[in-house]
């Protein structure tokens, strides 16, 4: 029997009762294309107020190979997590004519507008307008969701798929539910979708299966003794195909690299996390699920399952960042839309003002009490502070942007750059030779010094001998630091910082870089290891290839800047 519940308009039909309308139905799926047209329009709003991070470097320079030529090349190397992402983004450049982190980011941009939209029609269907409200505006305002949304890297896409398959799986159960077959075969695309951006899905999948036999536990009691046989059948072969793996998994799930092991033990990691960032709805989420549950207990307890184990095995897993656990935050959220729509309801009564007043209320001490939100006020209020301006600013990326015109004059003079930051010297100056970095080459196997990095085909170093090696042999070189990795144990480490001082000579430069160099009257001896500096007497030619400029990409601001131009036309100069 169909359950209904009054609402602002007519009557709302809970499909998590009888399954009739799958909640992407396209009559009513115009308030959710509003919601997510407005969530774009904020997060591109903001979308510069966000400085690069690194990891956007990855997609940035190798999409705009995939612009160029279809490779995901990086200098002599290739990045190939994520390839899908780093195709999208290397449209992106294509479509909008250039190559720099403002278009970058606008995949991640419409990627989580739509997944806003998804959680108002879903929470629409299930809950009522005041849930779906509720839900999308906790979900698309909060901190976490602006910060992923201005991020050009995979999470956004990621965190779609998950909330995708899940909405599938959903539909697929539902106990009148058209189109099981397809909605099924959409739950394994997306899963495979986001497994193939993200190792951490099998987590995911594990939380939505358990999700699955506990919303199925009537039909599963109820099933025929053969049918009983044969799903034992497959648990019983998925186990042992899971048996078979778990030490590689383990080892896998365990494993923290060289700069994230300060957390590989922090079993409270994302209890801290959520305290500092969101207390108001962790104190309140207890309450919010059983408000929640009796508005919809198939989707609440999908919301729990998803929420609590996923971060239960995210918190003894050996890398921890919040933005690994992102998509569970959606369910976070969508319960809450539940629990305030279960409020409404019940407190609300007749009319529009009370429910309104009701459900403001709810949102306003959610939100005034997490800082997740305050955050986002923040950048909000500086955008429209800055008017119009705005929007034609480049994402910045700190003393990185006014520091680059010297430190690209001060690369064309040398032979051999070495530098500690290899992404931005790359994007900012130019093409580099050597890369000093103790918590890159720990990820390297084996991670012994002149050992190249996938990524970018360049040589690791991470000890005073081996740099002394190189500048022992090389007629002339300049070192470039910035002030964030110079003496950082994770990047160039102390020892190796005052072997610099005391061998090479400064070089006056920005406040926020060390500048080294070093000059021979001849070469003294073989390089082995970097390029062709190896041939006694000569004037060692870089190892940097000169490259092609990038063809489709149209230079504007930030776009198919110095990575291609700096000191590849310049090599080997004296």
């Amino acid at each position: 029997m169909a359950t209904t519940s009054e609402h602002l308009g007519p009557p709302v039909v809970l499909p998590s009762q009888d399954g009739r309308r799958a909640f992407m139905a396209l009559p009513g799926a115009a308030p959710a294309l509003a919601a997510g047209l407005l969530a774009c329009l904020v997060y591109g709003l903001t979308i510069q107020t966000r400085p690069a991070h690194i990891d956007e470097f990855y997609h940035l320079l190798a999409g705009r190979s995939w612009a160029a030529d279809g490779s995901f090349a990086i200098l002599d190397g290739r990045y190939e997590r994520a390839r899908l992402f780093t195709a999208i983004v290397g449209g992106s450049f294509d479509l909008f004519g250039r190559s720099d982190l403002w278009v970058a980011r606008i995949p991640s941009l419409l990627f989580s507008g739509i997944s806003v939209g998804l959680v108002f029609q879903w929470l629409r269907q299930s809950g009522g307008i005041w849930s779906a409200m509720a839900g999308a505006a906790l979900f698309g305002l909060a901190g976490y969701t602006l910060d992923i949304a201005h991020f050009a890297r995979f999470y956004a896409l990621h965190a779609l798929m998950i909330l995708a398959a899940a909405g599938s799986l959903f539909l697929a159960t539902r106990p009148a539910g058209r189109f099981r077959p397809g909605w099924l075969a959409a739950t394994a695309l997306c899963l495979a979708i986001a497994a193939h951006l993200q190792p951490v899905t099998a987590i995911a999948a594990l939380a939505l299966g358990c999700w699955l036999l506990f919303d199925q536990r009537a039909t599963i009691a109820a099933m025929r003794p053969l049918h009983l046989i044969v799903l034992g059948a497959i648990a019983l072969a998925c186990a042992t195909i899971a048996l078979s793996q778990a030490g590689p998994a383990l080892e896998s799930y365990r494993h923290a690299e060289r700069w994230a092991t300060g957390s590989q033990d922090d079993a409270f990691y994302y209890l801290r996390e959520f305290r500092a960032q969101m207390p108001a709805m962790l104190l309140l989420w207890p309450v919010a699920l059983a408000a929640a549950w009796r508005r919809n207990p198939s989707l609440a307890s999908l919301c729990a399952i998803m929420v609590m184990l996923c971060l239960a095995l995210h918190s003894f897993a050996g890398m921890k960042a919040w933005r690994y656990s992102y998509y569970v935050f959606p369910f976070i959220c969508m319960a809450y839309g539940l629990a305030i729509g279960a409020l409404v309801e019940r407190f609300g009564g007749g009319g529009t003002m009370r429910p309104a007043l009701l459900a403001g209320a709810a949102m306003l001490l959610l939100m005034g009490g997490d800082v997740a939100y305050r955050h986002s006020a923040r950048l909000m209020a500086s955008t429209l502070a800055q008017g119009p301006a705005a929007l034609a600013a480049p994402v910045p990326d700190g003393e990185w942007d006014r520091a680059a015109p010297e430190l690209r004059r001060i690369a064309q003079g040398s032979s051999l750059l070495v530098t500690g930051d290899d992404l931005r010297t790359l994007a900012h100056i130019g093409p580099f030779d050597l890369f000093i970095s103790h918590s890159r080459l720990g990820e390297l196997k084996p991670p012994t010094d002149f050992n190249s990095d996938f990524r970018t085909g360049r040589p690791l170093i991470d000890s005073r001998a081996a740099l002394s090696e190189v500048i022992d042999c090389t007629d002339n070189g300049v070192v470039i630091v910035s002030d964030y990795q110079w003496r950082n144990p994770m990047g160039v480490r102390p020892e190796i910082a005052r072997e610099i001082e005391r061998r090479l000579t400064p070089v006056p430069t920005h406040s926020s870089f060390h500048v080294y160099s070093w000059r021979h009257p001849t070469v003294r001896r073989a390089c082995p290891h970097v390029g062709k500096q190896a041939l006694p007497g000569t004037k060692g030619a870089s190892v940097v290839r000169p490259l092609p400029p990038r063809g489709r990409c149209v230079p504007s601001g930030q776009s198919c800047p110095p990575a291609f131009f700096g000191i590849a036309a310049t090599a080997g100069a004296a």
